[in-house]
């Protein structure tokens, strides 16, 4: 392989790895035009609870996580092959969720996998089809915070509160 030929294969694992970090991004604040820009419109996803088209799930995953308090994701182990204008993936994820289940707020810990496939149109790459692994959970009451006024003010927000969006920031829009 020519040295080249290297450095695009540098610079398209790059862009496919930004793919998920602004998905995680997206779902954590809830900004659903990022999370439809790492899709292709005619893209699928399978999240077990979900499957079907990338355009339906991000309605879904819109509306099941805004009735969280909030979600927070790590990615790790990002795992890229290319194959032209085509590539497929295996992305670790670590998800941190607060939810509450009958008036108890409740701390949820999560990991898994993305395995991803990939598609390059016209330069620009995104997801063509994504199955979410779970390989283990963890469910436990927590303690509510948000009334304490010191932790609360500088908490993490959705869009269009968060910091990220309102000091215009990475990610404004």
């Amino acid at each position: 392989m020519s040295r080249d030929d290297q450095l695009q294969a540098l610079l398209d694992k790059q862009a496919i790895t930004e793919l998920s970090y602004r998905y995680s991004r997206a779902a954590d604040r809830l900004d659903r035009e990022l999370l439809a820009s790492v899709y292709w419109p005619d893209g699928t996803d399978d999240h077990g609870a979900f499957v079907g088209s990338a355009p339906d799930y991000v309605d879904w995953v819109m509306t099941l996580l805004s009735g969280w308090i909030s979600v927070h994701h790590d990615n790790t182990n990002i795992l890229i092959d290319i194959d032209g204008d085509t590539a497929t993936g295996e992305v670790h994820w670590t998800g941190y969720y607060t939810y509450e289940i009958n008036g108890q707020v409740h701390d949820h810990l999560a990991v898994g996998r993305y395995i991803d496939r990939y598609e390059r149109r016209a330069g620009e790459w995104r997801i063509r089809h994504r199955t979410c692994l779970s390989d283990w959970s963890r469910l436990e009451p927590s303690v509510d915070w948000r009334a304490d006024p010191v932790r609360s003010r500088l908490a993490g927000k959705r869009k269009p509160d968060d910091l990220l969006y309102s000091a215009g920031r990475l990610g404004a829009g």
